[in-house]
C-alpha cells in the first residue's frame, strides 16, 4: 500500500505540470502567442529530475510482484529515465522539445501562395477537391512545399540530429528502435511490411487506374488527383452544410453510441484564422475534465471527418478512469488513434450521413459505397509517410535537398512512383516535426477499427455495429478504453482478437473490398 501511495503522490504532481503544459501549448497553437510554453516544460522535466521519485520507481520495479503495480511503474520508468542517464541526455531532451516548439511556430503561423494569392489549408483543400483544372490543383498542392525551405532553415535538420544523438545516448542503434521501444512496439514489426505492399500493391493500383480514369481521364493518379477523384466518387462531400450548427450532429452521433458529450467539458474552437494552426488536434488538458477541440472547418459535409475523430479523442478522454493517471499514460498511440479513427469513419456511413441527404439517400449510399473502395485501394499509400518518417532518422542528411532525395527514393521503393515534381511536399505534415515516429498509429488504428469491428460483429451475432449501437459503445469501452492502459498494445490487440497484430489483417480488408 505505501508503495501505491508512493506512485499516485508522485503521478498527481506529474498530472499537475502537464496540465499547465497542456494549456500553454493550446494557447501557442490556437492564438500563434507563446504565453511560458518553454517554462512550462522545464517545470515538468524538473520533476522528472527528481532523484527521491526515481529511486522509488526502481525499488517498485526490482521488488514489487504485483502486476498492477509493477505496470504502474515501468511506465513512470519510461518517463523519468531519460533524466538520470546522464546530464548530457537530460539537456538533449529539453532541446528537443525546445526546438520542436520553436519549429511547431513556424508551421502553425505559416500561410501558403497560390497564383500570387495567400490561402489558407481549408482553401487549398477546396481547391483539390472541386476544381476540375488539373493545372490549378497541381499549383495548389506544390503551394504545401513552399514551407520546406523555411522549416529546414530554423533548424530541422538540427531536430533530427539531436533526436539521433540522443537515442545513441540512450543505447539504441537507431531514434526509430528508441522510439519504437518507448511506446512498448517491437522494433523489427515494419521488417515485413514492404514485402506484404508488394504482394497487393498490384491490386490496389489496378483499382485506382480504374476509379481514375472514370473521373479524370488519366489513369495515373497524382497527388493533385487524390482529392478531387473522392468527391467525384462521392459529390456529397463538398455539400454545403451550415457548420455553425455542427455540434447538433456530432451529439446524436456520440448518442447513439450511449456517450453523451453535453456533459463532457468539450471546448471546440474550429474556424480558420491568422496564426492559428492549421492542423486539427485534441488536447487532452486532464483526463475526464478539460478536453479542447482545435480544428480549421469550411461549410462542406466532408468537414465532419475531422470534427468526427477530434471528438472520438475527446470522448476516449472522459471515458477512461481519470483517477487512474499512471496507467492513462500507458495508453497507446493506436488505442487513441483507432477510437477517434472510429468515429472520424462514420462520416461516409448511413447512420450518420443520412440526414443530411434525405432526398436523395439511394444515390449517397452507392456513392459512399464506392468511396469505400478508391480509400480501400489507397490505404496503403500511407506507408510512404510512415516509411519516409522513419527514414529521416535512418539517413545521413545534410541539405534539404537530402530530404527531398530521400523522399523520392523512398517513393520509387516502395510504389514504382517517379518524382511528381522539382521538389516533393513533405514538411506540411506537422508530424515529422512535433511528433516524430507516430504516424504508424493512424494506419495501425485503422487496423484495430475493422478488429474491433469484427469481434463484436461476431459476438453479437449481428450484421453491423449500428444494429445495436449502445452495445458497441459498452464494448469499446469495456474490452478497449479500460484495459488499455494496463497492457503494451500487441498484448491488448492480442486479448480482443486472439490473435497477433499483424499488417496482414488490413491487408486482407482491402483484397476483399477489391476483389
Amino acid at each position: 500500500m505505501q508503495h501505491s501511495e508512493e506512485l499516485s503522490k508522485i503521478a498527481d504532481a506529474l498530472q499537475e505540470l502537464e496540465t499547465e503544459y497542456e494549456k500553454r501549448t493550446w494557447t501557442q497553437y490556437t492564438t500563434g502567442f507563446d504565453f511560458g510554453v518553454a517554462t512550462a516544460f522545464e517545470n515538468y522535466v524538473s520533476l522528472l529530475k527528481n532523484k527521491e521519485h526515481w529511486l522509488v520507481i526502481r525499488q517498485i520495479l526490482e521488488k514489487n510482484r504485483d502486476p498492477l503495480l509493477a505496470r504502474e511503474a515501468k511506465i513512470l520508468e519510461n518517463h523519468f529515465k531519460p533524466f538520470h542517464q546522464s546530464e548530457s541526455i537530460s539537456r538533449l531532451s529539453v532541446e528537443i522539445q525546445n526546438l520542436s516548439t520553436k519549429l511547431s511556430s513556424v508551421l502553425n503561423s505559416f500561410r501558403y501562395t497560390v497564383n500570387g494569392r495567400e490561402m489558407t489549408s481549408p482553401d487549398i483543400a477546396n481547391i483539390l477537391s472541386t476544381n476540375p483544372d488539373r493545372n490549378l490543383r497541381k499549383t495548389a498542392f506544390l503551394s504545401r512545399n513552399q514551407i520546406s525551405r523555411p522549416l529546414v532553415e530554423a533548424g530541422f535538420l538540427d531536430l533530427v540530429k539531436l533526436r539521433k544523438q540522443l537515442a545513441s545516448e540512450m543505447g539504441a542503434a537507431t531514434f526509430v528502435e528508441y522510439s519504437l521501444k518507448e511506446q512498448e512496439l517491437d522494433p523489427d514489426m515494419f521488417s515485413s511490411w514492404q514485402g506484404e505492399l508488394s504482394h497487393i500493391l498490384p491490386l490496389m493500383q489496378k483499382t485506382r487506374a480504374e476509379i481514375a480514369g472514370r473521373y479524370t481521364g488519366e489513369q495515373a493518379v497524382m497527388p493533385w488527383d487524390e482529392a478531387f477523384i473522392a468527391s467525384s466518387i462521392a459529390p456529397e462531400l463538398n455539400a454545403p452544410v451550415n457548420m455553425s450548427d455542427f455540434l447538433k450532429p456530432v451529439g446524436a452521433l456520440f448518442q447513439k453510441f450511449g456517450f453523451d458529450i453535453s456533459a463532457m467539458n468539450i471546448t471546440y474552437d474550429v474556424f480558420p484564422r491568422k496564426n492559428k494552426s492549421e492542423w486539427g488536434y485534441n488536447f487532452t488538458i486532464q483526463n475526464g475534465i478539460d478536453s479542447r477541440i482545435l480544428a480549421n472547418v469550411k461549410d462542406r459535409f466532408s468537414e465532419f471527418g475531422v470534427l468526427l475523430h477530434e471528438t472520438g479523442h475527446a470522448v476516449h478522454s472522459f471515458t477512461v478512469n481519470p483517477d487512474e493517471i499512471i496507467l492513462n499514460m500507458g495508453i497507446s498511440g493506436i488505442v487513441s488513434e483507432g477510437i477517434a479513427n472510429l468515429f472520424g469513419s462514420f462520416r461516409v456511413r448511413e447512420e450518420f450521413y443520412s440526414p443530411f441527404f434525405t432526398e436523395n439517400t439511394e444515390t449517397a449510399r452507392q456513392h459512399f459505397s464506392e468511396l469505400n473502395r478508391w480509400t480501400r485501394a489507397s490505404q496503403l499509400y500511407a506507408l510512404g509517410r510512415i516509411f519516409f518518417d522513419q527514414k529521416l532518422y535512418t539517413t545521413d542528411l545534410e541539405t534539404l535537398d537530402d530530404i527531398n532525395n530521400l523522399f523520392w527514393e523512398n517513393r520509387q521503393s516502395l510504389f514504382g512512383e517517379e518524382p511528381y515534381a522539382d521538389q516533393p511536399v513533405w514538411a506540411n505534415t506537422i508530424h515529422y516535426t512535433t511528433h516524430p515516429i507516430y504516424l504508424h498509429n493512424y494506419l495501425l488504428g485503422d487496423l484495430t477499427c475493422d478488429m474491433l469491428e469484427e469481434v463484436f460483429l461476431r459476438r453479437e451475432s449481428v450484421s453491423a455495429i449500428t444494429q445495436n449501437p449502445e452495445a458497441f459503445g459498452r464494448f469499446i469501452t469495456d474490452e478497449v478504453v479500460k484495459p488499455s492502459g494496463r497492457y503494451p498494445f500487441p498484448e491488448l490487440f492480442r486479448r480482443i482478437s486472439g490473435g497477433e497484430l499483424s499488417l496482414s489483417f488490413l491487408t486482407r480488408k482491402i483484397r476483399d473490398t477489391l476483389m
